[in-house]
């Protein structure tokens, strides 16, 4: 047998779920805070960028007058999207940003959201054509920044963990082994 050299695993540390789901609450309230403000600014009311984030469920709401009233359907409809969405890339900012930790919030409040404007602005005629034809992709970019800003600032903020990875597999898979329990109690995660 040869000597196989010993890989690095990094990160050594990563946040734990909850960090995502707060940066991801915070995130989703400051994007929803700025979406408001370029309803009002566009001249087209707070419910314009509700509205236009749920018309992919509503096809009939077509003109610009039916996409500024307001509508409970799409209220919530475009709610559980906002949430589910920036839940997920919440917990995707809690999975990444310990894999660059010099400059978190460059990665979260610059990098990502350019990233994901490009890929939505490749595919939104696909998932939603109304808001495709009638978004502003300034606004939806500085929405997404904000976003990002918030998220990448709650979520370093968070108390890191140490992974289990550098454990032998019988403590990590928490079998009950001679001299294994040794090794986790002296070097397991919060230790």
């Amino acid at each position: 047998m040869t000597a196989q050299p010993n890989r690095a695993r990094l990160p050594l540390e990563t946040y734990p779920f909850s960090a995502g789901v707060k940066g991801g609450l915070a995130g989703s309230v400051a994007m929803a805070i700025l979406a408001a403000i370029f309803g009002i600014v566009s001249g087209h009311g707070i419910w314009y960028p509700i509205n236009l984030l749920a018309a992919g469920f509503f096809p009939e709401r077509v003109t610009t007058a039916q996409i500024a009233a307001f509508h409970w359907d799409s209220l919530i409809v475009a709610s559980i999207v906002h949430l589910v969405s920036s839940l997920l890339v919440g917990l995707l900012y809690g999975a990444m940003l310990p894999m660059f930790p010099r400059r978190p919030i460059l990665l979260g409040g610059i990098i990502a959201p350019i990233l994901w404007s490009g890929l939505l602005h490749s595919i939104l005629d696909v998932l939603n054509p109304v808001l495709n034809q009638r978004i502003d992709w300034f606004w939806f970019v500085i929405s997404q920044i904000g976003f990002g800003l918030v998220a990448g600032s709650v979520v370093s903020r968070q108390q890191r963990i140490r992974i289990w990875q550098y454990l032998p597999f019988a403590v990590r898979a928490g079998i009950e082994a001679p001299g294994a329990m040794d090794e986790k109690r002296e070097g397991g995660p919060g230790q």
